[in-house]
């Protein structure tokens, strides 16, 4: 119930922080709803969470093979169950996952033009969220058996979704984006589902839903790593060279044994545009780089805001884009990437990390992550001021996705 109750609010705030002026006035609509720690006033919600659990799915104890090994196929969705996998190093073993087929009866209970307000938010939650972890890369998603007119679109289109909505929640707000993501200005691509075949996946048989899923994950990884799209260098030597800008600002401000120069095209200012995707991000050079103990030292983005108190670092900031399967009236299902309107941490900047410590002036405002005149390897950037513009409009030109909302 907590997990759910958790998921609820952020579906309410996504569809209502733009009515609000600042946190503040979010924050105390949010908690008379859902409640909050006790106080004068008191805390408590006036709903009430039940949760039935009918079925659940079947444990899946195996690791995850992140690429095909000894004859052992890849993991399909290997590129987001990855933190899930056996750790050699500490020994630790894979984490339990369950597979598709729980179902639940979620029960709500509270006085009705409370309830009313929620029915959105349940169908918000049902559509674009899912219980558990990693739910922005489509885990631990949902659907509803029987009648399922009231809660999901009969079409992926803007009418049906302004249908259970009852309002167009894609439209641009007066009030400006906060940190707070939401559906105002949001953008929202649907695409159609690949084949296994076309996926290149043989074994095991996904269903409808797997494959919907799978397919939108792999605008992702596509997009991040594929030498298909020219993420990744192909046809050379080392293959697994990164065409983003990353590595090459690493091999700058890092003095090391590095394998080549950073290439001219990213020489100029520092900049790190993976960070809008979310932080931390991790790297690692094999082959290259610095060592300790014949092991690769491990790179870190984080952010920190200068202005704030110590000027700590901080290591967390949840992805804006959500890629997953939206279920159907009909019980089919289609891949979606949703990218949620939120602004940049204000006076935030991106720092790199080695080894725990911040690397001297290593430090990109959020606003300057891409810019308009930077030159770069990987061709999606180029003329791109942000890496929300370069991956959805990618999809889109590219025939994988079309445009729905925003």
């Amino acid at each position: 119930v907590p997990s759910i109750r958790g998921q609820l609010r952020f579906w309410w705030r996504a569809l209502h922080a733009h009515r609000f002026d600042d946190s503040k006035a979010l924050w105390e609509a949010e908690s008379a709803l859902f409640g909050r720690a006790a106080d004068e006033g008191g805390g408590r919600s006036p709903v009430e969470v039940r949760v039935s659990v009918e079925k659940s799915g079947d444990v899946d104890p195996d690791d995850i093979q992140l690429y095909p090994k000894a004859g052992k196929p890849a993991t399909p969705g290997a590129y987001a169950l990855f933190p899930a996998r056996a750790e050699t190093g500490t020994g630790a073993k894979a984490a339990p996952r369950r597979k598709p087929g729980t179902t639940f009866t979620l029960e709500l209970r509270g006085p009705g033009p409370v309830l009313n307000e929620l029915h959105n938010v349940l169908r918000a939650w049902i559509l674009f969220g899912g219980y558990g972890s990693r739910t922005r890369r489509g885990l631990g998603s949902l659907t509803v058996p029987g009648d399922r007119g009231e809660w999901l679109p009969k079409e992926p289109n803007l009418a049906e979704l302004r249908r259970l909505l009852g309002d167009d929640v894609f439209a641009p707000a007066s009030r400006a984006a906060s940190e707070t993501p939401r559906f105002a200005g949001a953008t929202l691509l649907v695409g159609h589902t690949l084949s296994q075949k076309e996926m290149g996946i043989q074994t095991p048989m996904l269903s409808e839903a797997e494959r919907a899923w799978l397919t939108a994950l792999h605008w992702l990884r596509d997009f991040r790593q594929g030498t298909n799209t020219g993420a990744r260098k192909k046809g050379a030597k080392k293959p697994s060279v990164s065409n983003w800008p990353e590595a090459d600002v690493i091999r700058r401000l890092v003095p090391a044994e590095w394998t080549h120069e950073p290439r001219p095209e990213h020489r100029g200012t520092v900049r790190w545009p993976r960070a809008e995707f979310g932080l931390p991000i991790g790297f690692q050079f094999l082959d290259e780089g610095p060592h300790e103990k014949d092991k690769p030292v491990r790179f870190d983005l984080v952010w920190k805001d200068p202005s704030a108190r110590g000027d700590e670092e901080r290591e967390r900031l949840a992805s804006p884009l959500i890629v997953k399967a939206m279920p159907l009236a009909d019980g089919k299902f289609v891949p979606i990437a949703l990218w949620l309107d939120r602004a940049f941490p204000k006076g935030g900047v991106v720092v790199l990390r080695m080894g725990g410590k911040e690397v001297q002036r290593s430090e990109a405002p959020f606003d300057k992550l891409l810019g308009r005149g930077d030159t770069t390897l990987f061709k999606p950037l180029a003329g791109k001021t942000s890496l929300r513009d370069a991956f959805l409009d990618w999809l889109v030109d590219t025939g994988r996705a079309r445009r729905i909302a925003g």
